[in-house]
């Protein structure tokens, strides 16, 4: 069964912080960990996560793995998000 395009694509890039309390890696799954649990996510590379699905659901999502990569000790966040043509146009 085809699956329909996502309306919204978030990509979002982390640079670790090696001062924060937390390691690397910690500040990384941290923020995987809060993107995997809206089931939205998959990965992109080792920094990379990237979001696919409806508007609202993609934006909480990335929000929340935000506030997780911030609470973790990351200090720098890249995000690329895409909309779907339809989903982009304001009637």
């Amino acid at each position: 069964m085809p699956v329909p395009p996502a309306e919204l694509t978030a990509e979002f890039a982390m640079e670790t912080s090696p001062e924060g309390e937390k390691s690397p890696r910690e500040q990384i799954e941290a923020a995987k960990q809060a993107a995997s649990e809206s089931g939205l996510a998959r990965e992109a590379g080792p920094e990379t996560t990237v979001l696919a699905g409806a508007r609202a659901e993609v934006l909480e999502a990335l929000l929340e793995a935000i506030r997780a990569s911030l609470d973790a000790g990351v200090r720098t966040i890249e995000v690329k998000v895409e909309a779907e043509a339809e989903a982009a146009r304001f009637d």
